[in-house]
């Protein structure tokens, strides 16, 4: 019979939390357990039974859903688990405690939504800066083609101009030996 009675260490291994998350839930959830059980050989450390486990991986699966320590003995209590616990018998610290953290735990979950919405806006910021970026290259792409462009249009400005001059040239060295030609023809008329 004594290898159904488990030591804090084998508990906390079986239920894979640490021994000290296992004795904070001894001293939360007493009620829900059984009397501390043989004790070892050397009288300090509780033993656990088989129902101390179920109860044990109960809480620990509502605690890990999110629910609070004091949502976890309701849901225990309304299992018809533990004592019950008469409205008479808290004592007024304990209501304030109980009202502490209900604060923290409200606090708590401001903070992580909180938290979630910045987390969110930091994604939001990170997206836009990928769109930034994109646009940003986009536009030194189109930049390089525009410049290329211009460059070709300048070379043929150059070159429309060249033929121009050249053209000019040859056009006034045309209308220069017509005008001698005629000059020569009016002059040996008139001679």
């Amino acid at each position: 019979m004594a290898d159904t009675f488990k030591t804090f260490q084998q508990a906390a291994t079986e239920l894979n939390v640490s021994v000290n998350t296992l004795k904070r839930w001894v001293k939360d959830f007493a009620p829900f357990l059984s009397p501390a059980g043989p004790t070892s050989s050397d009288g300090a450390s509780r033993r656990f039974v088989e129902e101390d486990l179920v109860v044990l991986r109960r809480i620990k699966d509502q605690l890990a859903s999110g629910l609070s320590t004091e949502e976890v003995i309701e849901q225990l209590h309304a299992e018809g688990r533990g004592e019950t616990v008469t409205s008479s018998a808290l004592a007024p610290r304990d209501s304030a405690q109980a009202a502490g953290f209900v604060v923290l735990t409200d606090t708590l979950r401001a903070m992580i939504e909180n938290q979630q919405t910045i987390q969110n806006s930091l994604q939001v910021n990170r997206n836009l800066q990928g769109v930034i970026i994109q646009d940003n290259f986009n536009l030194k792409e189109e930049n390089m083609k525009l410049r290329e462009r211009m460059q070709r249009l300048e070379q043929e400005l150059a070159e429309l101009r060249k033929r121009d001059a050249e053209y000019r040239l040859i056009l006034e060295q045309r209308l220069a030996r017509i005008e001698a030609e005629a000059r020569r023809s009016i002059w040996s008329r008139l001679f």
